[in-house]
């Protein structure tokens, strides 16, 4: 199976409002044979494949996961919320709620949701 390769990289300009930022033409042969052409902003030249790589990458997980409906993610909240519940009232002595527990568990699955907000961020935007 073909992939999609980098076939031309040209240096376009500084970036005005950030001195260090730098603007790339990409020129990318694609599967079907076509080419495309993307701009490119970064640090240096990896640095802005590096972002092009990870919003294509972005792009992918976004069509896959948008095909799960609304309902399910919902159910899985609530799945994970009452879980946790249940799991710290087992846990704690007497089977009396342990806040400290229970809080616990909420601060992990909100850092959690909140890595994967940063990760799903577009990187390669005009600086």
């Amino acid at each position: 199976m073909k992939k999609q390769k980098v076939i031309n990289v040209s240096y376009r300009k500084d970036s005005q409002k950030f001195p260090t930022w730098l603007k790339y033409e990409i020129e990318i042969l694609n599967e079907d044979g076509t080419t495309e052409s993307i701009p490119a902003y970064g640090k240096d030249l990896q640095d802005a494949l590096s972002r092009v790589k990870h919003d294509m990458v972005v792009e992918q997980v976004e069509s896959r996961t948008k095909r799960i409906p609304d309902l399910v993610w919902i159910v899985l909240w609530f799945g994970y919320i009452l879980g946790w519940t249940i799991l710290t009232y087992e846990l704690s002595p007497y089977h009396h709620l342990n806040g400290l527990f229970l809080v616990g568990g909420m601060a992990l699955i909100t850092s959690i949701v909140m890595s994967a907000k940063a990760w799903f961020r577009k990187r390669n935007k005009d600086k």
